[in-house]
């Protein structure tokens, strides 16, 4: 039956793995979950117990915290000075 549009055919992919090694693969997944195993348990507890940075613990004038208190300060001193010019303070 012809129509007025082209309709696409769906390609098809055909894709076999040439080799697979599951011993492999398991021994990659154990290396990358425990990491590089020529660390000694003293440098890993060592890491562990690191105290926080700056870089890994932000302060508290960061980011969206100083620009809320900025926004804040800045209602505060418009309420203040209509409070002030109607004399209601």
């Amino acid at each position: 039956m012809p129509s007025f549009f082209k309709l696409n055919k769906n390609k098809k992919f055909g894709y076999t793995p040439r080799y697979y090694d599951e011993r492999k693969e398991r021994m990659d997944n154990l290396k990358k979950q425990y990491g590089d195993e020529t660390t000694t348990a003293e440098q890993r507890m060592r890491g562990k117990f690191r105290r926080p940075t700056k870089k890994t613990m932000p302060g508290i004038f960061s980011g969206a915290t100083l620009r809320t208190f900025l926004i804040l300060g800045i209602l505060v001193l418009v309420v203040y000075y209509m409070l002030k010019k109607y004399q209601l303070i």
